[in-house]
């Protein structure tokens, strides 16, 4: 016998509110993850820099899935909570 497995996600989960937007980047903690898909280091190195250079971010903290294939671990998340934005570069 053969089982499948859906690939949604169809648990039911109680709303979340998005954060407040911030009005400007310059002197905050922005989180880049890098989800582990080939060349996303040198994507967000070049992100770092612009960030860094022409909108004032004061601190850029560099996260990593170990793969893209799962969702981030606790350590990763808990890592992203000290941000005050977290920027995740897709790929595709």
């Amino acid at each position: 016998m053969t089982t499948y497995l859906s690939p949604i996600d169809d648990r039911a989960r109680e709303p979340v509110e998005f954060s407040p937007r911030l009005s400007s980047l310059e002197g905050q903690t922005v989180g880049l993850v890098d989800i582990s898909k080939p060349k996303g280091r040198e994507f967000l190195d070049r992100v770092e820099q612009l960030l860094v250079e022409q909108h004032g971010v004061a601190e850029v903290v560099r996260l990593v899935k170990p793969t893209f294939t799962r969702p981030a671990p606790p350590d990763v998340l808990s890592e992203a909570d000290r941000c005050g934005a977290v920027l995740v570069a897709l790929a595709d």
